[in-house]
């Protein structure tokens, strides 16, 4: 008897898309309406290293605007999704892994779900069989729940993908294994202080995780 199917689930920002820089510049756009500090450029990657509690605080923003602002960025990040790549070789590994028909494959993202149907078409990437997505910024932890829930998954067989200290606290916490990628928005260090089950730095790695035979 073959085995059940795993489930993968991918976050997006920074993980399947190179949106740092977009949110940088959204980000920045909008510390004048709410009154928070503006990043310069050569804090980005001191900011990379921070968990997003400290990054609330390293910007000075109060918490109680944190989902106001998050849905104002996410509007603003619609008319730029055209010009956003994913990260170099994640197709390939992606469209690997899919082929195998050994797993099966869904989005759960803090954006705008008709930001990432965008990015998917203007890439031609067609492998998720869903798109979900979530207002909480804080923590994911009740929306993978649901997820793992509405599917009927053995949390043991749910795999989440994702970039932040966020994602992989949130994905552990409702049971799921975890896999943290370096090439997003947090650091290796920042996300090695996590402690996800695993931690990749190239998209090939994935193959090791995922194998594709």
């Amino acid at each position: 008897m073959s085995e059940p199917k795993k489930t993968i689930l991918f976050d997006f920002d920074g993980t399947l898309a190179e949106t740092m820089m977009l949110i940088h510049e959204v980000f920045n756009g909008l510390s004048s309406v709410y009154g928070y500090r503006h990043l310069p450029a050569e804090e980005i990657e001191t900011a990379r290293h921070l968990s997003i509690r400290e990054f609330i605080d390293f910007v000075d923003i109060p918490i109680w605007k944190v989902p106001i602002i998050a849905i104002h960025a996410r509007r603003k990040m619609h008319a730029s999704m055209d010009q956003i790549l994913p990260p170099k070789g994640l197709v390939d590994v992606l469209t690997q892994i899919h082929t195998s028909g050994l797993y099966f494959m869904d989005i759960l993202t803090s954006n705008r779900r008709k930001n990432v149907l965008r990015f998917l078409s203007q890439h031609r990437i067609n492998w998720f069989d869903e798109v979900e997505s979530t207002r909480a910024i804080l923590s994911k932890k009740k929306r993978v729940e649901k997820y793992i829930r509405q599917k009927g998954l053995n949390p043991d067989d749910l795999f989440y993908i994702g970039d932040t200290t966020v994602d992989v606290e949130s994905a552990r916490h409702a049971g799921a294994q975890t896999v943290a990628v370096s090439w997003g928005l947090n650091t290796r260090q920042a996300l090695e202080k996590a402690n996800p089950d695993f931690l990749v730095d190239d998209p090939a790695e994935l193959l090791s995780i995922f194998p594709a035979v």
